[in-house]
């Protein structure tokens, strides 16, 4: 039975298949052909990440308030973020309702 300790050796066992796979894809990577592709990827792993934290995605609030409310100015990007935060973890009046850790 194999026993993967991946809290104490995670980052080395990501490490390791990000290594092996640009290593085994070399041709694909370097060339300029997929540079859109690797953009696009890149785009979609960092929309994915903040969904799994439970930030929701500025581009897709940006498509729903031109597509849903084109009459309201949209929030900047800054400002997006800080009410997310806000709303998911209010601290009104000094008292932290939900840790953030």
């Amino acid at each position: 039975m194999m026993n993967f300790k991946f809290a104490k050796n995670g980052t080395v066992i990501i490490a390791k298949i990000i290594k092996m796979t640009v290593l085994s894809q070399k041709e694909l990577l370097l060339s300029p052909k997929n540079w859109s592709r690797i953009a696009t990827l890149w785009q979609r792993l960092q929309q994915s990440f903040r969904l799994m934290v439970g930030v929701p995605d500025y581009q897709t609030y940006l498509e729903h308030m031109k597509a849903h409310h084109p009459d309201l100015t949209p929030m900047d990007a800054t400002t997006f973020y800080r009410h997310c935060v806000d709303s998911r973890y209010p601290s009104a009046g000094g008292n932290l309702k939900k840790c953030p850790c």
